[in-house]
């Protein structure tokens, strides 16, 4: 049980490694307040050896913030999968962090590691998502569409997570039942790739898929012309023309939402956050399971907040978002 991230902080041309149980998928909690309050956070976690890294199956988050080259890397947020919150919430980072690039680290932990030097351990699996189709056109998927041998375009809205495309061209004999030749969703998807048989070209992108995808994609798909679209849905929209429609973008719907979300989020008593829980449970427990033990980083709570300036700065940053997106309508 958890939700396990490594936080980096690079300095001094060395870089530490921490571990956080429940930081996975809340990392913007560390993030929203600029570079002071990231730094407290992770001196609340555990520091670990430089080779204690998460594994990429089971971690859910992670971040580097490198204070020499001023650069933030980070990955593990479900505000970052919806694209109206995921693009609001990047540029509110740049204001929050002034000086500093802000990225997405779209290959999880490998990519984290990677940045510093670090080798991860072998970490094997059978990189075959399921291909079940998703459950309406108003819910989150993963888009794949392909133009055959004959030209006809077909999309097939799956469940999301993981790029499908990790099947490699045996994808295209997969895919569940004929597809459909155009599509309105109700809803940006979270990842998808556009497969052209006729030209041996693929364009992928994604927000949730963290397991590497990017970095392997040329061996998955051996011989063909693969482009990586990052989180560029436009790109896959552009390619259909006008066969696939998906919703305007709305950066303030997203800002409005994240917002209010961050709030009762980093705010909430140690009685509602994870480990809370736990420890909840773990009192419900000891009288018919005796010996059983919790974990010390499961129970343990960071209580690192931002301070009301820190809180101050995101939220004026938020308003001027709203601000100029409002004046460009």
């Amino acid at each position: 049980m958890g939700n396990r991230a490594n936080v980096v902080i690079v300095k001094d041309q060395d870089w530490q490694l921490f571990y956080s149980h429940w930081g996975g998928c809340r990392m913007l909690d560390a993030l929203i307040g600029g570079p002071e309050l990231a730094l407290r956070y992770a001196a609340s976690l555990r520091r670990c050896e430089k080779d204690e890294w998460c594994s990429p199956t089971w971690a859910d988050g992670g971040a580097v913030v490198d204070l020499d080259r001023r650069r933030v890397l980070f990955f593990g947020e479900p505000l970052m999968v919806t694209m109206n919150e995921r693009r609001a919430l990047m540029s509110v980072l740049t204001t929050v962090w002034p000086g500093y690039e802000i990225c997405w680290a779209y290959d999880g932990t490998a990519e984290l590691a990677g940045y510093v030097g670090a080798e991860l351990r072998p970490d094997p699996w059978d990189r075959q998502p399921n291909l079940k189709l998703a459950r309406g056109r108003n819910h989150l998927c993963h888009l794949i569409s392909v133009v055959d041998a004959d030209g006809q375009l077909r999309f097939w809205p799956l469940w999301w997570h993981l790029s499908k495309a990790w099947h490699g061209p045996a994808l295209l004999d997969k895919l569940p039942g004929p597809g459909i030749r155009r599509i309105r969703l109700g809803k940006i998807p979270e990842g998808g790739a556009h497969i052209d048989v006729r030209r041996k070209a693929l364009g992928a992108w994604q927000t949730a898929d963290t397991m590497g995808f990017f970095h392997a994609l040329p061996e998955l798909w051996p011989g063909w012309h693969t482009e990586v679209w990052e989180d560029r849905f436009e790109e896959h929209v552009q390619r259909c023309d006008g066969a696939l429609r998906v919703p305007d973008l709305d950066v303030i719907a997203g800002i409005d939402t994240a917002q209010a979300w961050l709030r009762k989020r980093v705010f909430e008593s140690f009685e509602d956050s994870p480990a809370g829980h736990v420890v909840k449970l773990a009192g419900m427990l000891a009288p018919v399971a005796p010996g059983f033990v919790v974990s010390p980083d499961a129970v343990s709570d960071s209580a690192v907040r931002p301070t009301t300036t820190e809180w101050s700065r995101f939220v004026g940053a938020c308003d001027q978002l709203r601000s100029g997106h409002a004046k460009s309508a």
